[in-house]
């Protein structure tokens, strides 16, 4: 026999490791680079992502992610925006 209930548990976070989990989620759906791999951002109405490179001398790259369609956009700036509230 299976017997399936409900539990009630509760998990404390901080807020960077909601941000965290939060940023995550909002690239992935938007289908960006995962965070860590540089600064993505909004250049015209295109995706770009600005990283760092390192040879004998250091330099940043720009990288064309794609179209930036405005519905996606709002959802980045707003996501962006609550960070900085939640920042500690």
């Amino acid at each position: 026999m299976v017997v399936k209930g409900k539990t009630d548990i509760d998990v404390e976070i901080t807020p960077r490791e909601l941000i965290s989990a939060l940023k995550e989620e909002v690239y992935s759906k938007l289908k960006l680079p995962k965070p860590i791999e540089g600064k993505v951002y909004v250049k015209g109405d295109r995706w770009e992502i600005k990283t760092m490179a390192h040879t004998t001398h250091s330099f940043e790259m720009e990288e064309d992610l794609g179209p930036a369609n405005n519905d996606d956009v709002h959802v980045f700036v707003a996501f962006h925006t609550i960070a900085e509230f939640l920042k500690d």
